[in-house]
């Protein structure tokens, strides 16, 4: 929900350790514009989903289906799983666990 800073000063992450701006008069040099080394990229609109809840929910197919011995469907549903838990993360979760 950050929208993206017009320039240095009115950034709320210009003292971060990775922010080329943190040192205070070098912001005072950037008021109208990005610093050109800005860490900062737009991300584009998404739709985020918790992987750990959709594997979840494989995990209780997969234990339903191996309950009535239905191997079709336990290797169907184990190949998904797979599929899931090895698909790469586009934007990670933030070190609070939030998305």
């Amino acid at each position: 929900g950050m929208e993206m800073p017009y320039n240095c000063w009115d950034c709320s992450l210009l003292n971060a350790s990775s922010c080329p701006c943190k040192n205070y008069s070098s912001a005072l040099e950037y008021t109208t514009n990005r610093h050109p080394d800005c860490p900062l990229v737009p991300v584009p609109p998404h739709g985020l989903i918790d992987r750990e809840r959709i594997l979840d929910s494989i995990r209780i197919e997969l234990a339903q289906v191996n309950a009535v011995n239905d191997m079709e469907d336990y290797d169907s549903w184990m190949r998904v799983f797979d599929y899931v838990r090895k698909f790469p993360t586009v934007i990670p979760a933030s070190e609070e666990g939030e998305t």
